[in-house]
């Protein structure tokens, strides 16, 4: 699979995740679009892929958002988004958080049907629980 890490997430976090997760590929957004590129525009850049891309986000607003969301949906993309918390904590924090979940992120993804929805908590117990879109 591809993990493609939008803008709201580290560049570091995906090329970290590259480094344990020998099994995917990690794409992160600052080595395809300008910061800034619009959602409608890489949403569906990324979806032209192929395979099985599943993006992975910090900015739960693209749900929230009417035409972002239908994007997604006509993209067939599975989205993994972290929760609100994540992005703000310090880096030392998330890059330990992620390395634990990401196996959970993975096996959720994997045996989901495709495309899905997925939301990793923050809270005491770091997980990730899933809906199709």
């Amino acid at each position: 699979m591809i993990f493609f890490f939008d803008e709201n997430i580290s560049e570091y976090a995906a090329r970290m995740l590259g480094y344990f997760d020998r099994n995917n590929e990690m794409r992160a957004s600052v080595d395809y679009f300008k910061k800034g590129t619009s959602d409608t525009e890489w949403l569906s850049t990324v979806a032209k892929w192929g395979g099985k891309t599943v993006v992975v986000s910090g900015d739960a607003r693209i749900l929230l958002n009417k035409v972002e969301r239908q994007v997604l949906k006509e993209c067939k993309l599975t989205c993994v988004y972290l929760a609100r918390g994540w992005t703000k904590l310090p880096w030392e924090e998330s890059a330990w958080r992620i390395v634990k979940v990401w196996p959970d992120i993975v096996k959720n993804v994997e045996q989901s049907p495709y495309p899905s929805l997925f939301e990793v908590s923050l809270g005491p117990k770091v997980q990730a629980e899933g809906r199709i879109l």
